[in-house]
Protein backbone atom coordinates (compact mmCIF):
# COMPACT_ATOMS: atom_id res chain seq x y z
CA UNK A 1 0.00 0.00 0.00
CA UNK A 2 1.16 3.38 -0.74
CA UNK A 3 1.68 6.29 1.03
CA UNK A 4 1.95 10.14 0.64
CA UNK A 5 5.01 10.30 -0.57
CA UNK A 6 4.69 7.70 -2.96
CA UNK A 7 1.03 9.05 -4.43
CA UNK A 8 3.37 12.41 -5.12
CA UNK A 9 5.99 10.16 -7.08
CA UNK A 10 3.16 8.96 -9.63
CA UNK A 11 1.53 12.51 -10.15
CA UNK A 12 2.18 14.93 -13.03
CA UNK A 13 2.94 18.20 -11.74
CA UNK A 14 1.44 20.92 -13.94
CA UNK A 15 4.00 23.41 -13.75
CA UNK A 16 5.37 26.79 -15.15
CA UNK A 17 8.87 26.14 -16.31
CA UNK A 18 10.54 30.06 -16.64
CA UNK A 19 13.69 32.59 -15.87
CA UNK A 20 12.39 36.40 -16.32
CA UNK A 21 11.69 39.49 -14.19
CA UNK A 22 8.05 37.74 -14.03
CA UNK A 23 7.16 41.01 -16.10
CA UNK A 24 2.55 40.87 -16.32
CA UNK A 25 0.54 41.31 -19.72
CA UNK A 26 0.08 45.05 -20.78
CA UNK A 27 3.91 45.94 -19.07
CA UNK A 28 6.08 47.92 -21.61
CA UNK A 29 9.68 45.83 -21.14
CA UNK A 30 12.87 47.65 -20.82
CA UNK A 31 14.58 45.72 -23.24
CA UNK A 32 13.45 45.08 -26.68
CA UNK A 33 14.42 42.91 -29.68
CA UNK A 34 13.10 44.21 -33.21
CA UNK A 35 12.65 41.26 -35.22
CA UNK A 36 15.68 39.28 -34.36
CA UNK A 37 16.45 35.92 -35.09
CA UNK A 38 18.57 33.25 -34.07
CA UNK A 39 18.63 33.93 -30.09
CA UNK A 40 17.53 31.47 -27.39
CA UNK A 41 17.16 30.05 -24.20
CA UNK A 42 18.34 26.40 -22.59
CA UNK A 43 16.65 24.35 -19.77
CA UNK A 44 19.00 22.16 -18.64
CA UNK A 45 17.46 19.93 -16.49
CA UNK A 46 13.34 18.73 -15.71
CA UNK A 47 12.13 19.21 -18.66
CA UNK A 48 10.78 15.69 -19.14
CA UNK A 49 6.84 16.00 -19.75
CA UNK A 50 4.14 16.86 -21.36
CA UNK A 51 4.29 20.44 -22.81
CA UNK A 52 1.28 22.23 -23.29
CA UNK A 53 2.82 25.51 -24.71
CA UNK A 54 5.70 27.62 -25.05
CA UNK A 55 4.95 31.44 -24.15
CA UNK A 56 7.02 34.41 -25.27
CA UNK A 57 6.94 37.88 -24.10
CA UNK A 58 6.23 39.92 -27.51
CA UNK A 59 4.08 41.98 -29.56
CA UNK A 60 3.22 42.40 -32.95
CA UNK A 61 0.70 44.01 -35.12
CA UNK A 62 -2.02 41.23 -35.89
CA UNK A 63 -0.09 40.66 -39.56
CA UNK A 64 3.21 39.60 -38.86
CA UNK A 65 4.53 36.16 -37.85
CA UNK A 66 6.89 34.72 -35.50
CA UNK A 67 8.65 31.43 -35.20
CA UNK A 68 9.91 29.04 -32.12
CA UNK A 69 11.61 25.79 -32.82
CA UNK A 70 12.90 23.75 -30.00
CA UNK A 71 15.59 20.83 -29.50
CA UNK A 72 16.80 19.01 -26.19
CA UNK A 73 20.30 21.01 -26.75
CA UNK A 74 21.90 24.05 -28.76
CA UNK A 75 23.82 22.70 -31.73
CA UNK A 76 20.57 20.09 -32.48
CA UNK A 77 18.69 20.54 -35.37
CA UNK A 78 14.59 21.22 -34.68
CA UNK A 79 12.56 18.52 -33.27
CA UNK A 80 9.86 20.51 -33.63
CA UNK A 81 8.29 24.03 -34.57
CA UNK A 82 5.54 26.67 -33.80
CA UNK A 83 4.42 29.86 -35.19
CA UNK A 84 1.93 32.44 -34.56
CA UNK A 85 0.83 36.00 -35.51
CA UNK A 86 1.15 38.70 -32.13
CA UNK A 87 -1.51 40.36 -31.24
CA UNK A 88 -0.65 44.36 -30.98
CA UNK A 89 0.08 44.55 -27.44
CA UNK A 90 2.38 43.19 -24.87
CA UNK A 91 1.45 40.11 -23.54
CA UNK A 92 2.49 36.68 -22.83
CA UNK A 93 1.31 34.97 -26.17
CA UNK A 94 0.99 31.29 -26.22
CA UNK A 95 2.24 29.02 -28.45
CA UNK A 96 0.35 26.05 -28.41
CA UNK A 97 2.16 22.37 -28.61
CA UNK A 98 0.46 19.66 -26.76
CA UNK A 99 2.65 17.22 -27.49
CA UNK A 100 5.25 14.64 -24.87
CA UNK A 101 8.94 16.01 -24.42
CA UNK A 102 11.20 12.84 -23.73
CA UNK A 103 14.68 14.91 -23.08
CA UNK A 104 15.84 15.99 -19.82
CA UNK A 105 16.63 19.26 -21.05
CA UNK A 106 14.92 21.94 -23.70
CA UNK A 107 16.54 24.41 -26.01
CA UNK A 108 14.00 27.21 -27.74
CA UNK A 109 15.11 29.74 -30.30
CA UNK A 110 13.45 31.93 -32.48
CA UNK A 111 14.27 31.11 -35.80
CA UNK A 112 12.09 33.75 -37.68
CA UNK A 113 10.48 36.60 -36.86
CA UNK A 114 8.90 39.68 -39.49
CA UNK A 115 9.99 43.36 -39.50
CA UNK A 116 6.78 44.10 -37.40
CA UNK A 117 6.91 41.83 -34.22
CA UNK A 118 9.34 43.07 -31.02
CA UNK A 119 9.92 40.34 -28.03
CA UNK A 120 11.64 40.81 -24.83
CA UNK A 121 14.75 39.97 -22.76
CA UNK A 122 16.89 41.27 -19.96
CA UNK A 123 20.50 41.58 -18.73
CA UNK A 124 20.03 40.18 -15.50
CA UNK A 125 21.73 37.07 -13.78
CA UNK A 126 21.06 33.62 -14.26
CA UNK A 127 21.86 33.94 -17.76
CA UNK A 128 20.88 31.73 -19.84
CA UNK A 129 20.28 33.14 -23.45
CA UNK A 130 22.68 32.18 -26.72
CA UNK A 131 22.83 33.16 -30.51
CA UNK A 132 23.63 32.04 -33.18
CA UNK A 133 25.41 34.79 -36.14
CA UNK A 134 23.45 34.03 -39.19
CA UNK A 135 25.74 34.29 -42.15
CA UNK A 136 25.46 34.57 -46.06
CA UNK A 137 27.18 31.80 -47.14
CA UNK A 138 25.63 29.32 -49.60
CA UNK A 139 24.80 26.62 -47.40
CA UNK A 140 25.11 28.49 -44.29
CA UNK A 141 25.61 26.00 -40.60
CA UNK A 142 21.90 26.90 -39.46
CA UNK A 143 23.07 26.86 -35.70
CA UNK A 144 25.99 24.59 -35.24
CA UNK A 145 27.77 27.54 -33.58
CA UNK A 146 25.43 29.01 -30.44
CA UNK A 147 27.69 30.92 -28.74
CA UNK A 148 26.50 31.84 -24.71
CA UNK A 149 25.12 35.80 -23.88
CA UNK A 150 24.66 37.61 -20.76
CA UNK A 151 20.99 37.99 -21.28
CA UNK A 152 17.48 36.16 -20.28
CA UNK A 153 15.16 36.18 -22.89
CA UNK A 154 11.36 36.19 -21.84
CA UNK A 155 10.51 32.45 -23.01
CA UNK A 156 8.38 30.21 -20.63
CA UNK A 157 7.45 26.45 -21.20
CA UNK A 158 3.93 25.70 -19.89
CA UNK A 159 3.79 21.50 -18.70
CA UNK A 160 0.27 20.03 -18.32
CA UNK A 161 2.60 17.10 -16.94
CA UNK A 162 6.34 17.46 -16.03
CA UNK A 163 7.87 14.56 -14.87
CA UNK A 164 8.62 14.43 -11.12
CA UNK A 165 12.17 13.43 -12.16
CA UNK A 166 13.45 10.34 -13.83
CA UNK A 167 16.17 8.84 -16.32
CA UNK A 168 16.84 11.37 -18.52
CA UNK A 169 16.65 10.35 -22.28
CA UNK A 170 19.62 11.59 -23.77
CA UNK A 171 19.79 9.24 -27.01
CA UNK A 172 23.96 9.26 -26.21
CA UNK A 173 24.23 6.84 -23.11
CA UNK A 174 21.19 4.87 -21.92
CA UNK A 175 19.43 1.90 -23.91
CA UNK A 176 16.18 4.01 -24.13
CA UNK A 177 14.91 4.30 -28.03
CA UNK A 178 14.73 7.87 -29.11
CA UNK A 179 11.16 8.55 -30.27
CA UNK A 180 11.33 9.25 -34.31
CA UNK A 181 9.34 9.72 -37.10
CA UNK A 182 9.65 8.94 -40.80
CA UNK A 183 8.55 11.32 -44.01
CA UNK A 184 9.25 12.14 -47.22
CA UNK A 185 10.88 14.86 -48.72
CA UNK A 186 10.69 15.48 -52.37
CA UNK A 187 12.18 17.71 -55.21
CA UNK A 188 9.97 17.17 -58.57
CA UNK A 189 11.32 18.25 -61.74
CA UNK A 190 13.70 21.53 -60.88
CA UNK A 191 16.10 22.55 -63.03
CA UNK A 192 19.65 23.09 -62.31
CA UNK A 193 22.49 25.31 -64.40
CA UNK A 194 25.26 24.39 -65.11
CA UNK A 195 28.87 25.34 -63.72
CA UNK A 196 28.31 25.22 -60.06
CA UNK A 197 27.29 22.65 -57.45
CA UNK A 198 23.90 23.20 -56.63
CA UNK A 199 21.19 22.56 -53.28
CA UNK A 200 18.41 20.29 -54.39
CA UNK A 201 17.16 18.85 -51.18
CA UNK A 202 17.25 19.93 -47.80
CA UNK A 203 16.00 18.40 -44.67
CA UNK A 204 15.90 19.63 -41.29
CA UNK A 205 16.56 17.88 -37.63
CA UNK A 206 18.04 15.14 -36.28
CA UNK A 207 18.59 11.91 -37.29
CA UNK A 208 19.39 8.96 -40.41
CA UNK A 209 18.10 8.42 -44.05
CA UNK A 210 19.26 5.46 -45.80
CA UNK A 211 17.34 5.50 -48.62
CA UNK A 212 17.79 8.51 -51.39
CA UNK A 213 16.52 7.89 -55.07
CA UNK A 214 17.54 10.46 -57.64
CA UNK A 215 16.80 10.78 -61.26
CA UNK A 216 18.43 13.44 -63.89
CA UNK A 217 16.01 13.60 -66.91
CA UNK A 218 17.10 13.24 -70.77
CA UNK A 219 19.52 16.57 -71.77
CA UNK A 220 22.81 16.21 -73.41
CA UNK A 221 25.85 15.18 -70.45
CA UNK A 222 23.28 14.15 -68.12
CA UNK A 223 24.94 11.16 -67.25
CA UNK A 224 27.63 13.57 -66.15
CA UNK A 225 25.58 14.51 -63.23
CA UNK A 226 27.74 14.58 -60.01
CA UNK A 227 25.31 13.78 -56.66
CA UNK A 228 27.07 14.82 -53.68
CA UNK A 229 25.30 14.20 -50.23
CA UNK A 230 26.02 16.07 -47.06
CA UNK A 231 25.33 15.78 -43.30
CA UNK A 232 26.00 18.50 -41.18
CA UNK A 233 28.01 20.56 -43.83
CA UNK A 234 30.38 17.88 -44.18
CA UNK A 235 30.38 15.92 -47.92
CA UNK A 236 29.40 12.20 -47.02
CA UNK A 237 29.42 11.07 -50.16
CA UNK A 238 29.72 11.59 -53.91
CA UNK A 239 29.02 10.17 -57.01
CA UNK A 240 28.96 10.69 -61.09
CA UNK A 241 26.30 8.86 -62.96
CA UNK A 242 28.85 7.58 -66.12
CA UNK A 243 31.36 6.60 -63.46
CA UNK A 244 29.39 4.66 -61.09
CA UNK A 245 27.99 2.73 -64.60
CA UNK A 246 31.32 2.26 -65.64
CA UNK A 247 32.60 0.17 -62.54
CA UNK A 248 29.51 -1.95 -63.02
CA UNK A 249 26.94 -0.25 -60.57
CA UNK A 250 23.42 -1.90 -61.85
CA UNK A 251 19.90 -2.30 -60.75
CA UNK A 252 21.37 -5.34 -57.96
CA UNK A 253 24.68 -3.12 -56.69
CA UNK A 254 24.01 -2.63 -53.36
CA UNK A 255 24.38 0.48 -51.35
CA UNK A 256 24.65 2.55 -54.91
CA UNK A 257 22.55 1.21 -57.56
CA UNK A 258 22.27 2.18 -61.08
CA UNK A 259 19.10 0.72 -62.81
CA UNK A 260 18.83 3.38 -65.27
CA UNK A 261 21.39 4.87 -67.42
CA UNK A 262 22.11 5.90 -70.77
CA UNK A 263 24.44 8.81 -72.58
CA UNK A 264 22.42 12.18 -72.62
CA UNK A 265 19.34 10.18 -71.29
CA UNK A 266 17.66 9.39 -67.99
CA UNK A 267 19.60 8.10 -65.38
CA UNK A 268 18.24 6.99 -62.07
CA UNK A 269 20.27 6.60 -59.04
CA UNK A 270 19.29 4.59 -55.49
CA UNK A 271 21.48 5.68 -53.03
CA UNK A 272 20.95 2.92 -49.87
CA UNK A 273 24.00 3.94 -47.22
CA UNK A 274 22.82 5.25 -44.02
CA UNK A 275 23.39 8.91 -43.51
CA UNK A 276 22.96 9.76 -39.77
CA UNK A 277 22.88 14.26 -38.74
CA UNK A 278 22.47 16.28 -35.91
CA UNK A 279 21.18 19.18 -37.75
CA UNK A 280 20.65 19.17 -41.33
CA UNK A 281 20.66 16.37 -44.19
CA UNK A 282 21.33 18.12 -48.08
CA UNK A 283 21.62 16.58 -51.17
CA UNK A 284 23.30 18.73 -53.68
CA UNK A 285 24.29 18.37 -57.41
CA UNK A 286 26.88 19.65 -59.69
CA UNK A 287 27.31 19.45 -63.88
CA UNK A 288 29.67 21.00 -65.68
CA UNK A 289 27.70 20.04 -69.04
CA UNK A 290 24.33 21.64 -69.83
CA UNK A 291 21.82 22.98 -67.57
CA UNK A 292 20.25 19.34 -66.12
CA UNK A 293 16.61 18.43 -64.33
CA UNK A 294 16.60 16.45 -61.26
CA UNK A 295 13.92 14.30 -59.45
CA UNK A 296 15.12 13.47 -55.58
CA UNK A 297 13.54 12.11 -53.06
CA UNK A 298 14.76 11.33 -49.53
CA UNK A 299 13.06 9.10 -47.26
CA UNK A 300 14.25 10.65 -43.67
CA UNK A 301 13.47 9.16 -39.99
CA UNK A 302 13.72 12.09 -38.04
CA UNK A 303 14.17 12.39 -33.92
CA UNK A 304 10.44 13.79 -32.22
Amino acid sequence: MGGQNSQDSILERRSLVWNDDNIEDGTVPDNIYEAEIYKGKFFTRGCRGMIEQLQLYCIGDDVDEITLRYSPHPCLGPIGEVALVPAAAWAWQAFDIEEMWNYDSLFIWVHECEANVDWAYDAVEPYDGHEYTVTALPFEDLGETWEDIAIRPFIRVVYAGETPGDVPVSGIINIIPIPSSSSESATIDKLFVLGAQRLVVEVEGAGYCDYIKVIVRAAADSHETWIYVYCDDVQAFREVFDEASGEGHTTSTPTVSIPLYAEDGECVMLIHKRFEFRRRLQVRSYSAGANYTLTVRVHPTLMR
